[in-house]
């Protein structure tokens, strides 16, 4: 019994070399086989099917994976997939932080990839909780510290100062957050115990705006959207006269 390739299929070519079918089947020109065109690499070369084998899809999701589904909060992968009674496509057993089980099925499951931030990194407020104080956190600079409920809807805990600080104190305390990027030493400035963020706008104590920048390492301040140069304020003097400075968030 012969195996039925189509084109845009992934194939082994004796047992040994990976490729693509690119055209076929067709039969030989006496009829003594069928062929198939397989692209290796760049090239393309005339196989014959008992010369190929299929390559096995890789299973989308794995027990141990975490992953959110249409319904449900989400949770890890704790067993499957099973063939269902009620649907073509298999199910799954969901484990949710709460320690109880259900069974979606395989297409209504989404996989939640790997952070890629890890614990201690600066990072950057992209999305804070939607369901409480939604924005307040948005655009600020903290500290890692830890993560959510694995699947939930806020996976990360950033610091905004000394960690074990008041929840929900964006000066000193902590929020969970929905999405975060990493900022690099650049895009931050440390002073006096606070972080300022260099790529956004701030406000001094009478409301006037201001931008902070490195100047050849030195941070300077210069304010109504001018960029700072090397004879401005530096942010010391700057604050010590106008400060504190609030960011804007709006």
């Amino acid at each position: 019994m012969s195996d039925v390739f189509e084109v845009g299929q992934k194939v082994r070519v004796n047992g040994a070399v990976d490729g693509e079918i690119t055209y076929g089947p067709f039969p030989s020109t006496f009829g003594t086989y069928t062929g198939y065109v397989v692209r290796i690499g760049e090239k393309e070369r005339l196989q014959r099917e008992r010369d190929l084998s299929a390559i096995p899809t890789p299973p989308a999701f794995a027990v141990g994976d975490v992953v959110t589904y249409d319904y449900g909060e989400g949770g890890k992968l704790v067993a499957g997939p099973f063939k269902s009674e009620h649907h073509d496509d298999p199910v799954w057993v969901v484990e949710k932080p709460n320690g109880t089980h259900m069974t979606p099925t395989q297409n209504s499951l989404t996989k939640v990839e790997a952070p890629a931030v890890k614990v201690g990194d600066r990072v950057r407020v992209v999305k804070d909780d939607e369901s409480f104080d939604p924005g307040k956190f948005v655009g600020l600079v903290g500290t890692l510290v830890g993560y959510g409920t694995a699947g939930g809807p806020t996976p990360y805990k950033v610091s905004f100062g000394a960690d074990g600080g008041r929840h929900g104190d964006p000066v000193n305390g902590y929020w969970f957050c929905a999405e975060v990027e990493p900022v690099t030493g650049e895009d931050t400035y440390e002073h006096d115990g606070v972080v300022y963020d260099l790529t956004a706008k701030y406000r001094d104590r009478e409301g006037d705006s201001l931008r902070i920048k490195l100047v050849n390492d030195v941070p300077r301040v210069a304010w109504f959207g001018n960029t700072p140069g090397e004879y401005d304020d530096t942010l010391m003097k700057a604050l010590a006269q106008y400060g504190p400075f609030t960011r804007v968030t709006d």
